[in-house]
């Protein structure tokens, strides 16, 4: 029993690892919550303001001053499984070449849910550019820079941003002289990462599960929660349903929430698709 339980731990892992390669944007999310999600709710912890700085005087020294840490409370209702038949085996007897298979396969669909759901998180919850001019070559690094600075003016440091950008945005830029500059300044472990260049200090990764009329997202990670548990670890299981005969199947369950607690943490552009 021991055996089988180390086997499902090492079966969740392997798939998190695969999938959190794939798709990249929704690995940059914080996970600063309080809670097991597989409860149905989470709490993440929020200030209500900065610490009092003042003046200190010698012989009578300061005031008190408080803060606090508020919670808001996060309901988790995704839910996302899978139930892959392997014919022929049962569980004990699947070939470790057909299980990595399955694992990777498990990883990619997994990957993929997470990630559409991290990228709807922030269109929806982020603040939408009021400017919706189709970007170009000549401006294309401008208009990101713009953005990047909007965020930076609301007292966000560089290294808490980053840049999603389409596959058309992707190709603007790679034709852009100054972003070309940056991408040779990039070390391997962030190229691995899948960036491609900065814009203002901030890492760009393209993204091509963005919806047709997003060009680009510029978002804080620290005020974007992804949120993701095994409910039920994935395992290869004997199918015994008085159906199948000498079969089984790969099955796992996660529950999963992604969301934007600040809505000024977070630039989406935008195109005008009818004028295309």
């Amino acid at each position: 029993k021991n055996g089988t339980h180390k086997r499902q731990e090492r079966y969740a892992d392997t798939i998190v690892k695969l999938m959190r390669q794939q798709f990249n944007n929704r690995n940059e999310f914080s996970r600063d919550y309080e809670g097991n999600p597989v409860s149905g709710a989470v709490q993440v912890p929020t200030r209500n303001g900065d610490i009092t700085l003042s003046d200190y005087d010698v012989k009578n020294g300061i005031e008190l001053t408080q803060s606090a840490t508020d919670y808001l409370q996060i309901l988790v209702d995704g839910h996302k499984a899978f139930s892959e038949l392997v014919d022929g085996y049962e569980a004990e007897a699947v070939p470790d070449n057909l299980r990595a298979q399955r694992l990777e396969s498990a990883a990619y669909v997994t990957g993929k849910a997470l990630e559409e759901s991290a990228i709807n998180a922030l269109v929806t919850g982020g603040t939408e550019s009021t400017d919706t001019t189709a970007m170009t070559e000549a401006n294309v690094y401008k208009k990101i820079a713009t953005l990047v600075k909007n965020l930076k003016a609301r007292g966000i440091a560089t290294n808490d941003l980053r840049i999603a950008v389409d596959a058309d945005t992707e190709l603007l830029l790679l034709t852009d002289e100054k972003f070309a500059n940056t991408a040779g300044t990039l070390g391997a472990e962030l190229v691995r990462d899948g960036v491609i260049g900065k814009i203002n200090g901030v890492q760009v990764k393209p993204n091509y599960l963005l919806p047709a009329d997003v060009e680009c997202i510029v978002y804080a990670k620290p005020w974007c929660q992804a949120i993701d548990e095994w409910k039920i670890e994935p395992s290869f299981k004997d199918i015994a349903d008085g159906k199948h005969v000498g079969a089984s199947a790969l099955q796992g369950r996660m529950v999963y929430k992604d969301v934007v607690t600040n809505a000024l943490a977070v630039e989406v552009k935008k195109r005008n698709i009818a004028s295309l």
